[in-house]
């Protein structure tokens, strides 16, 4: 159920980023000064990771860590799924659907962040996909389990066809364009 709207139309296109040598306590700073739950972070606009409330929740809060001196690249997520801006926007909410995810910063073609979607800023545009979303909530059968596998059935994140995927350097490629 295609819509017509692609990623770079809902998305924003200014999302509060940050330096991996940034401290734990000034990134909270700039998350609460941002009113966001993430921060993407960067070097020279090249995605290296990002941070989350949940993140700050689980490595941070639970553990012994001095939040004035760790920087943040001590507790970011680095293995992040990633977008094209290209994409429909039915698309991206399956994927995040499928990943368990509620958020996936935007690449272009040259790998530069150029956004960050939401589900949020999905369901804005298009409420009607709200029942994607609730689809994870329902228990899932054995067969609709995340596989163990490296591999899984999706959309190509760069030629966006519906193929067998690996994943290669944080996106999910087809066989082919794994290969570019």
């Amino acid at each position: 159920m295609k819509t017509g709207v692609k990623v770079m139309d809902a998305m924003t296109k200014s999302p509060a980023i940050t330096d991996p040598d940034c401290t734990i306590y000034d990134c909270a700073q700039k998350m609460l000064k941002e009113h966001v739950g993430s921060l993407i972070v960067t070097k020279d606009k090249k995605l290296l990771g990002i941070v989350t409330e949940r993140d700050l929740l689980k490595r941070v809060l639970t553990k012994n860590i001095d939040i004035k001196k760790t920087t943040i690249r001590k507790v970011m997520t680095n293995d992040v799924t990633t977008i094209s801006p290209e994409t429909d926007i039915y698309d991206a909410m399956l994927f995040m659907s499928r990943y368990n995810t509620r958020r996936l910063p935007v690449l272009d073609k040259s790998e530069n962040v150029v956004g960050l979607i939401t589900q949020k800023d999905i369901l804005k545009i298009q409420p009607d996909l709200y029942d994607i979303l609730a689809e994870k909530f329902k228990i899932r059968e054995e067969e609709e389990k995340p596989p163990t596998r490296n591999y899984i059935q999706g959309i190509c994140q760069s030629c966006e066809s519906y193929n067998t995927l690996y994943k290669v350097a944080k996106r999910w490629l087809c066989e082919s364009c794994s290969k570019t």
